[in-house]
């Protein structure tokens, strides 16, 4: 295993993180046996980063990692999420100091532990003060609750935000960004990228398969029909224009000629850019990890990274929430 410092942190953390959106109750997830057999195979081979947020599978992700983890606590760096709609109640959503302190304590409960390490806010919310999210992130950390303040799926502009109103009021800094990043979507590299390389704070892409249309197993002009692609509605929204296959096509192609699986030289075309401190990998089956870990010694040459970038078509920003004022 490979592993990276988080931002400035000195904090150690291995490459690949292990995702866990992938662990619950829906169709194309993963069931709990079957979830804690690759936890414990993550950490058998090294990884130490687990990533999943209080909205997956209505906390089963946070249940089935927090059981997993047992004696084992320590060693590990654990994110979660907050600020998605989750619950039934009229304060279900949201990022204000009362859900806070209430999904934070959720969270310690179903993660069986006593702290989070790093907690990221999972999307902006235009309806409560960034000063009194900051106030708050700060309190947890103050209290020992949480240790790192990171976040996921924000616009460039308010990555900036957070960090100079921490700044100026002595408040918590953004240490951790998650971004929606891979070889068939690549908006971050306007703004979001370089805000954070320029400040300082560790980025971390999910999705670094495209929710597996990076696999290869997908075919232009072919109806789909994989449970992923029927039960995930955010799936068929994000990728399948003529232009991503177009990228496909040419990570097939680089694929074919080193002799490896086109979701190898995707992961491989992550590992190879130095500011990426590790990517956020959702597992459905054991060997996704035996093949991840060989992807980062796979060395891609200048002229192969050429071909998997020059077929990129510029895509509408996905992730962010858009405010009410646009």
């Amino acid at each position: 295993m490979q592993y990276s410092i988080l931002g400035k942190t000195n904090v150690k953390v291995s490459r690949i993180a292990l995702g866990g959106m992938s662990f619950g109750t829906e169709p194309w997830m993963v069931p709990r046996e079957l979830s804690q057999k690759i936890i414990r195979k993550a950490m058998d081979l090294g990884i130490n980063f687990i990533d999943t947020a209080d909205v997956y599978s209505d906390g089963e992700s946070e249940r089935i990692i927090g059981e997993s983890i047992s004696g084992y606590r320590e060693e590990l760096v654990i994110a979660t999420k907050v600020g998605l709609e989750f619950g039934t109640g009229i304060n279900s959503a949201g990022l204000s100091r009362k859900r806070l302190y209430s999904q934070l304590r959720g969270s310690l409960e179903r993660l069986k532990t006593n702290y989070i390490d790093i907690y990221q806010l999972h999307r902006w919310d235009y309806n409560t003060d960034a000063l009194e999210v900051l106030s708050t992130i700060t309190d947890f950390v103050r209290n020992g609750s949480v240790r790192y303040f990171g976040a996921t799926s924000l616009y460039s502009f308010q990555i900036q935000k957070l960090y100079d109103l921490a700044i100026y009021n002595g408040l918590e800094r953004i240490t951790y960004y998650s971004p929606r990043y891979n070889l068939a979507y690549r908006e971050e590299e306007r703004e979001g990228i370089p805000v954070c390389r320029e400040l300082g704070i560790a980025i971390a892409p999910y999705s670094p398969l495209a929710r597996g249309f990076l696999s290869g197993k997908y075919k232009r002009n072919e109806r789909p029909d994989t449970v992923r692609y029927r039960t995930d509605k955010y799936f068929p929204q994000g990728y399948f224009r003529a232009e991503d296959f177009d990228v496909l096509d040419a990570l097939e192609n680089v694929a074919r000629e080193k002799g490896l699986k086109p979701s190898q030289v995707a992961l491989a075309w992550l590992f190879s850019k130095p500011w990426i401190t590790a990517v956020l990998l959702g597992v459905t089956k054991l060997e996704h990890l035996d093949d991840a870990v060989e992807a980062l010694d796979i060395k891609l040459e200048k002229y192969e990274v050429e071909t998997l970038e020059k077929q990129y078509k510029p895509h509408e920003q996905h992730g962010p929430t858009k405010s009410p004022l646009a």
